[in-house]
């Protein structure tokens, strides 16, 4: 099974190489992904099974000053990935984002959403090119750096991250499964403040910003299923 990673220069990308060197990671001179010709020429010159698709731009506040990256990047360039991966039938992963989701969790993959932000209307858009094909699947995903890279944590918050180092391996088995459609993948529900403690144990707490979402935690229910895990808190490292 022939993988090809896009984005293998940032956190998540490293961390997924380290499990498996094996992978085919182009840097981006090689696959601009918003050019359209260039990405069907690399598919077709490595001819992988799947496309892991990470190469985005994730910082939320940019995406609040300007749509040019979310549309240049996360839409038009994740819908170059897509429309090469139709062309030679190659199957397609997608790694989205939690902050699609609004009001209290765990949130499930086939409620209805409401993208609070720009950022997440940016991957909202991935996600659209991408469930247009046969065979995709898209991981939204709740992670951070390893350890907690902050000297003060937001309060109040919910959510289901996990550590790069500890959500990379079930991204890599997500992609290499069979799965279709949308999988949350995270860890068990927690505050933000706890997830921060578990690497950075005497962390002060601040008032949380009006565009962090109040509860992104997810239902893992699907993830657990497709990747036999029985107990989330065994995926948990630190």
């Amino acid at each position: 099974m022939k993988l090809l990673m896009t984005g293998g220069s940032g956190l998540l990308g490293r961390e997924i190489l380290k499990l498996d060197p094996s992978i085919i990671s182009p840097s981006h001179n090689e696959m601009d992904i918003t050019d359209e010709k260039k990405v069907l020429a690399v598919l077709q010159k490595h001819q992988p099974d799947i496309v892991l698709h990470l190469a985005a731009e994730t910082k939320p506040l940019e995406h609040e000053e300007t749509p040019e990256p979310g549309l240049r990047v996360n839409i038009i360039g994740t819908a170059n990935v897509a429309l090469a991966c139709h062309s030679l039938g190659i199957r397609m992963v997608y790694t989205s984002t939690d902050y699609l989701y609004v009001g209290k969790g765990p949130h499930k993959e086939d409620e209805p959403i409401l993208a609070p932000y720009r950022f997440s209307w940016s991957k909202l858009g991935g996600e659209a090119a991408v469930s247009l094909l046969k065979d995709s699947l898209v991981l939204r995903l709740s992670f951070g750096p390893v350890p907690f890279p902050w000297e003060k944590v937001y309060k109040g918050q919910y959510n289901s991250k996990l550590y790069v180092d500890e959500i990379a391996s079930l991204v890599l088995a997500a992609a290499k499964s069979k799965a279709l459609g949308i999988m949350n993948i995270g860890g068990p529900r927690t505050t933000l403040e706890d997830y921060a403690r578990r690497t950075k144990h005497d962390i002060e707490t601040i008032r949380k910003p009006d565009w962090v979402p109040v509860d992104t935690s997810l239902d893992i229910t699907k993830m657990k299923q497709a990747l036999g895990i029985e107990d989330e808190n065994s995926l948990l490292k630190h």
